[in-house]
């Protein structure tokens, strides 16, 4: 035999037996050797032998599979492709067919590769195949040549990287790994992958999951809305408005549900980062209005982009807020009650006697038949002048209380600060007049848009508890309460009350504006009226703030933002309240 049939047949016997050993091997498929001429001269399948490469396996006769056929025996270079589904993994490498020197015969070997079963099979299997597999491989490599191997190695390698890749991972456990071990590290890497798509799915359904539970439990309204069409509604959106069921509201129109078009443009035009909670009223079923506290934010729903609204019906809040307010009006004239009867009883207690010196007067001229004339009739004339000046006061005191206990809530429109702060210390003069003087500084300020009564609620609070915090019996000359009002730099008004009282602790500070938190003994105040004044402020757009320290006085300070177009407000009281003084200059108060 000569040196060329010998190695021609060492080199087909040497494949066979390899190709025979595959066959046990549970994952490979088939593995086929064919000569030049795609006939087949072995095979895991001995049917397969000595038949047509297309009609032993179809799949090998096909693109791409042709394309890398003949590339591999034009530049003697395997390759190794996983299928779209990465369920198969087909090998085809060149071999010599004989030892002519020129030109030389190139036989295929075709390997396909079913990664499904193998991946299925415990890791203590799959590294022993993985083993066997590499040490064919190598076995193969050594046979048929380096080139064979750094090619293959090197392209299931690349595959291995590109698959952690995608992961966004580093492989834990390549270290255990030999580098030449390529089949196996693309093993690892598709089990890794594996377990990463169950682990994120796992963890995406229990989010979902938990999302579900809590949108439906939300005792707030959840609304998810897009180009002004309701898409989706809660379980508690459906019943504030009135409904059954949500499918009655999904693609209803906002404008049916909400009335007012600016509300509405509150909902729609919001930013990406918007935070801040708005009131919008909506429209219950039964035609009423349901006022929602809502914070709304941009979103994807649905692959599209959309707006929800997460709404807190506050009406019933509102309604206990308006009560409260009320009923702290109405305690705050308790508290003064007695001194306003003291500043009504004193005018009427003079009007009454001079009405008698008239009644006196004018019988007695009537019994002398004498004329209401000389020194007699001027002193008349005086008694009724101040008669005059008497039932004025008293006048001014009943229409300060009107207005301070006025119900009209809801009107706002633009006020003049002075005159509700002149108002607010004509009502509280009585408490004042034992403590301290009263001393107004007023400045230039620009007209406010609020509601006079609220408005004259928070500064008669305020001018209140500066006269109580002096400690009655005091010197009223070494103590005062004093008014200001001045525009900072933002145009805003900003009225200021400083007292020259006991101060407050520094650990009370920040609980001054807490509900029922109160300093004052039993049955002086509710502890709510600061609260309440700082509830009115902030609903007007303003601030209230707060400076103290013990033995030296407080100051609260109040900000509010100008009414637009407004004029300012005159520096001197307006003509409907009794002047205390000259215009912008600081006025003491008896």
């Amino acid at each position: 035999m000569s040196l060329a049939n010998s190695q021609k047949a060492g080199l087909h016997a040497m494949v066979r037996s390899q190709i025979s050993e595959l066959g046990a091997n549970p994952h490979l498929r088939v593995a086929l050797f064919v000569d030049d001429r795609n006939r087949v001269l072995a095979s895991t399948r001995l049917e397969l032998i000595g038949k047509p490469l297309e009609e032993a396996w179809p799949l090998f006769a096909q693109p791409p599979y042709t394309e890398r056929s003949q590339q591999a025996q034009k530049d003697w270079t395997g390759s190794v492709d996983l299928s779209e589904d990465r369920g198969q993994m087909v090998g085809c490498y060149p071999v010599f067919l004989d030892g002519d020197a020129s030109p030389r015969r190139v036989g295929l070997l075709f390997l396909q590769h079913d990664l499904t079963s193998l991946k299925a099979t415990s890791r203590h299997e799959a590294e022993r195949t993985v083993v066997k597999t590499s040490v064919l491989f190598l076995f193969l490599a050594l046979a048929m040549g380096s080139l064979f191997h750094v090619v293959l190695g090197r392209r299931l390698q690349k595959l291995a990287d590109d698959v952690r890749n995608q992961m966004g991972v580093t492989p834990s456990a390549q270290s255990e790994h030999p580098k030449t071990d390529a089949l196996g590290n693309l093993g690892l890497a598709i089990d890794e992958l594996a377990a990463e798509i169950g682990r994120n799915r796992q963890r995406l359904e229990e989010n979902e999951e938990r999302f579900q539970t809590l949108i439906e439990r939300s005792p707030d309204a959840i609304v998810v809305h897009r180009e002004g069409q309701l898409v989706f509604i809660n379980p508690a959106g459906v019943s504030m408005l009135g409904y059954e069921r949500a499918e009655e509201l999904q693609g209803r129109s906002m404008d049916a549900l909400i009335p007012s078009s600016e509300e509405e443009e509150t909902l729609t035009g919001v930013p990406a980062n918007a935070t801040a909670a708005s009131e919008v009223e909506w429209l219950h079923r039964s035609g009423r209005k349901v006022l929602g506290e809502v914070v709304a934010f941009p979103l994807v729903f649905d692959g599209k982009p959309a707006v929800v609204s997460i709404v807190r019906d506050v009406t019933e809040r509102k309604a206990v807020q308006t009560r409260l307010q009320a009923a702290d009006r109405m305690v705050s004239l308790g508290t003064l009650a007695a001194g306003v009867a003291h500043e009504i009883n004193n005018p009427l207690s003079f009007m009454l006697s001079n009405l008698r010196f008239i009644d006196d007067e004018l019988r007695t001229l009537m019994e002398e038949g004498q004329s209401l004339s000389g020194e007699r009739g001027k002193e008349v004339w005086e008694a009724l002048q101040e008669t005059l000046v008497g039932g004025n006061r008293v006048n001014d005191i009943v229409r300060d209380l009107k207005t301070f206990a006025r119900s009209n809530e809801e009107r706002q429109g633009q006020v003049n600060v002075h005159a509700v702060l002149d108002l607010c210390a004509n009502i509280a003069r009585s408490e004042l007049r034992h403590r301290a003087r009263l001393v107004k500084d007023y400045g230039t300020i620009p007209l406010v848009l609020a509601n006079e009564s609220r408005l004259g609620q928070v500064f008669l609070n305020l001018i209140v508890n500066a006269a109580q915090a002096i400690p009655e019996g005091s010197d009223v000359k070494t103590n005062e309460v004093r008014i200001t009002t001045t525009q900072d730099a933002q145009g805003w008004a900003v009225v200021a009350v400083k007292d020259s009282g006991v101060g407050i602790p520094p650990e009370n500070l920040a609980r001054l504006f807490d509900p029922f938190f109160t300093t004052k003994p039993a049955g002086v105040g509710t502890g709510l009226g600061l609260s309440i004044c700082h509830g009115i402020i902030v609903a007007l757009g303003g601030r209230i703030t707060v400076e103290s320290e013990p033995g030296k006085g407080s100051t609260f300070r109040v900000f509010l933002p100008p009414a637009g177009g407004g004029a300012p407000n005159p520096v001197g009281e307006p003509p409907t309240v009794p002047s205390s003084g000259a215009s912008g200059k600081q006025r003491e108060v008896s």
